[in-house]
């Protein structure tokens, strides 16, 4: 190994370091209470290396939110297909947050401040960066319901159920929170149950 990729090696591990440190921080602190001195020191760091590799918190945090909510796009994409009807779009999105979100409570700790408007960040570079990960995911359950809607003749303003759907996504995510799993699933199951009877009105 050459002394170069050696070091490409001890800066990636130094990296993968300073975002578990951070996470952990994050995840026990809050965004409002962390500071670079907390991941330095949970990441057994200099103060000085760590900002080295990052200029803020902000930019550590939006790039853990943004490396999450990648992952989030990637399985949902798999999950939807052109063919997809609107109830399994609908049915398969909100399963697939229940299992992501159950199983990384860390993830939905961090995530769900930011979804509800509860954190200002100051590096505003570091959010645009972050917003074009989320918009993109976004944009595609989007376009995706638009397309259905038309398609199968469907009673449903988007804008407006987009509203209720970020409703109910904060709503269960807090009762995931709370460990109230059962309510979180019977509320999506009530949601699915009330757009099935809308459908079945209308047709």
């Amino acid at each position: 190994m050459s002394i170069k990729e050696r070091r490409e090696r001890e800066e990636q591990s130094r990296l993968a370091a300073i975002l578990v440190a951070a996470e952990s921080v994050f995840i026990e602190k809050g965004y409002h209470s962390a500071r670079m001195d907390d991941i330095a020191e949970t990441a057994e760091l200099a103060k000085g290396t760590l900002y080295y590799y990052f200029k803020s918190k902000d930019e550590i945090y939006l790039l853990l939110l943004q490396r999450e909510a990648r992952k989030v796009h990637e399985e949902v994409r798999r999950l939807i297909s052109e063919s997809s009807s609107f109830l399994e779009i609908l049915e398969k999105a909100f399963n697939f947050y229940l299992e992501y979100f159950d199983r990384n409570p860390g993830f939905l700790k961090m995530f769900l401040p930011c979804m509800c408007g509860f954190v200002r960040f100051e590096d505003a570079g570091a959010v645009r960066d972050s917003v074009r990960t989320y918009g993109d995911h976004a944009g595609f359950i989007r376009a995706a319901l638009r397309k259905t809607i038309r398609r199968e003749g469907l009673p449903f303003k988007l804008e407006d159920l987009e509203k209720f759907v970020q409703t109910m996504q904060i709503g269960i995510s807090l009762m995931l929170l709370e460990n109230r799993k059962a309510e979180a699933r019977a509320a999506v199951k009530f949601f699915l149950d009330l757009i099935k009877h809308v459908m079945e009105e209308s047709s």
